[in-house]
């Protein structure tokens, strides 16, 4: 199942939905009274295989009201807002987890899973517009596939790690490039990895059933649809079990996010004429397969208050 989360109109708070097989979305927060629904999805995977097969349940019979001509309770996506999937307790993100981008801004890859922690409220949806900073010149793009805990788990083993896994969605991890350089010489990695905006996530979060092997994926990155990273998630220097192996040791919960890297293709790696740095009016396109795509553009407008 393909989960969101949605903003419909007037509404004052966020809608659980599961999109339907037309495209459009069963909203689970309108069609929950009675039947034991959660009503979102960090509600969802908190309770566990039982709140999954409600959902499970409620898309099926949705799909058979829209055989007959029913439509109850069926929104379409041009018609509400889009929202981050979920709000985690956290986001653990890995860094130079492919050697090839590592090569490409000039590093040496880690001895083990290492990184930063991005803060949640970095996190905008599918569709919302990414706000370059004025201090800093070099903002770039990072897709990655990013992997949604089921429960709270900690010093989990490698071979049992994808039982604490609900499922993968997409993270783009925005960078100030020269404040993290700056950032990373002196100590660690802060406001180069969060800023307002700095972290789209979505469109969705697809449960773990759907992707049988997330180290078999294709993962490209277009700006202003010229592609820049083409690479597949399975050359991985550390795949997932490894990262949540290690980052358990912090202690997991449900929602919780672990992204796990970037290849290459980043503006900062880029040895050519001009540059690959974003700019205003830029449309980034990050797509996984059997995922979807996450939509943003760029603006040097500051958001409104």
């Amino acid at each position: 199942m393909k989960l969101l989360s949605f903003r419909p109109p007037r509404a004052r708070v966020d809608h659980f939905g599961v999109l339907l097989s037309n495209g459009h979305a069963l909203d689970i927060s309108e069609a929950k009274s009675g039947r034991g629904l959660p009503d979102s999805l960090l509600e969802c995977i908190r309770g566990g295989a039982d709140s999954l097969a409600r959902v499970r349940d409620a898309l099926a019979q949705a799909e058979h009201r829209l055989a007959a001509g029913n439509a109850e309770h069926v929104v379409s996506l041009d018609a509400v807002t889009a929202r981050p999937p979920l709000i985690p307790g956290k986001i653990m993100a890995i860094g130079k987890n492919y050697s090839d981008h590592a090569a490409e801004v000039g590093s040496a890859a880690y001895s083990r899973p290492a990184g930063f922690i991005k803060h949640v409220d970095t996190l905008i949806a599918n569709g919302d517009t990414i706000r370059k900073p004025s201090w800093t010149d070099k903002l770039d793009y990072e897709t990655e596939l990013a992997v949604v805990m089921a429960d709270e788990c900690a010093d989990v083993l490698a071979e049992e790690a994808y039982e604490h896994i609900f499922g993968y969605t997409i993270m783009n991890d925005v960078s100030a490039r020269d404040v993290q350089f700056a950032e990373r010489k002196e100590g660690n990695i802060m406001i180069g990895k969060n800023f307002p905006t700095a972290a789209p996530l979505g469109p969705w979060v697809v449960t773990k059933d759907e992707i049988s092997d997330p180290h078999n994926l294709r993962l490209t990155t277009h700006v202003n649809s010229e592609l820049r990273q083409n690479a597949n998630t399975g050359t991985q220097i550390f795949h997932i079990p490894a990262q949540i192996a290690w980052y358990s040791h912090a202690g997991l919960y449900p929602g919780d996010i672990i992204s796990t890297g970037t290849p290459a293709g980043v503006a900062a790696g880029y040895k050519g004429e001009g540059s690959w740095y974003l700019k205003n009016g830029d449309e980034i396109a990050s797509e996984i397969e059997k995922i979807g795509v996450l939509r943003n553009s760029v603006s040097t407008r500051k958001r409104r208050s």
